[in-house]
């Protein structure tokens, strides 16, 4: 099969970095950001109110990994942190980055109780719901494994300070591992205050088991032995759009 053959591959988690544009398409079209690139090729999105920044682009080590810090107010320390290392397919960092948008157009109401988005869910209990089992195996966390054991979502268990946690300086609150379970090929973590609802629905990303499109060339080699994949369908070329001035009049005015 050639390496650019496209195939349909599931479960998400396995399938490698995918289409960049997935973000940053919906975010430049987001009114009101704030965008900007640095000399470096760091690209920098800005919410209209500011207590949203998203970076990402060569300078994070590869275009392929995302940080999103969260704010109380502008200018103020960042009060959460949201990082999706090198590997993480662009699905699941959009499901987060897209959802956070729309909801800072509402303030964040659209999406929680009441609200016309609002999921009455968990990550813990998406996870549940699809049959990840939970394991306490690994001291001071809660783990929900994956039924292929492939994947890990990871609860910190006890009260970090939260700066801490921001900085990198100790664990974060929650943590998406993917791949080998001792060595992960990639990780998004997720610090305490982190926006509850992108949450929830990048976890429904990161335990989907709907197929997604890669070329085979760009899904990690290592992942193929745990994935299912099958050529992809080839599409159909839309029919030429019939001009206004050449279609059938309708009955009535051919009557008329």
């Amino acid at each position: 099969m050639l390496s650019t053959s496209l195939l349909l591959v599931h479960p998400l988690r396995l399938a490698g970095p995918g289409d960049q544009r997935l973000i940053t398409d919906a975010l430049n079209t987001s009114p009101g950001w704030g965008r900007d690139r640095s000399s470096d090729g760091t690209l920098r999105f800005t919410s209209p109110c500011r207590t949203a920044i998203i970076t990402g682009g060569p300078a994070t080590g590869r275009p392929d990994a995302w940080t999103v810090h969260g704010y109380r107010s502008p200018g103020s320390a960042p009060l959460w942190r949201a990082s999706f290392a090198p590997g993480t397919p662009a699905e699941i960092t959009a499901a987060f980055t897209t959802t956070l948008v729309h909801g800072l157009r509402s303030g964040h109401r659209d999406f929680l109780h009441g609200g016309p988005h609002h999921l009455p869910r968990t990550p813990a209990s998406v996870l549940a719901d699809r049959g990840w089992r939970p394991d306490q195996s690994t001291p001071g966390f809660h783990d929900q494994v994956a039924p292929d054991q492939t994947a890990v979502y990871r609860h910190r268990i006890g009260h970090q300070p939260p700066d801490a946690e921001v900085a990198g300086r100790t664990p974060p609150t929650w943590s998406m591992l993917a791949g080998n379970l001792r060595n992960p090929s990639w990780r998004a973590d997720f610090t305490t205050a982190v926006p509850f609802y992108p949450l929830v629905r990048a976890t429904l990303l990161f335990s989907s088991p709907a197929p997604v499109e890669r070329r085979r060339c760009d899904i990690p080699a290592h992942h193929l032995p745990h994935l299912t994949a099958r050529p992809a369908p080839r599409s159909r070329p839309a029919a030429p759009a019939t001009p206004a001035a050449a279609r059938p009049a309708p009955a009535a005015a051919r009557r008329r």
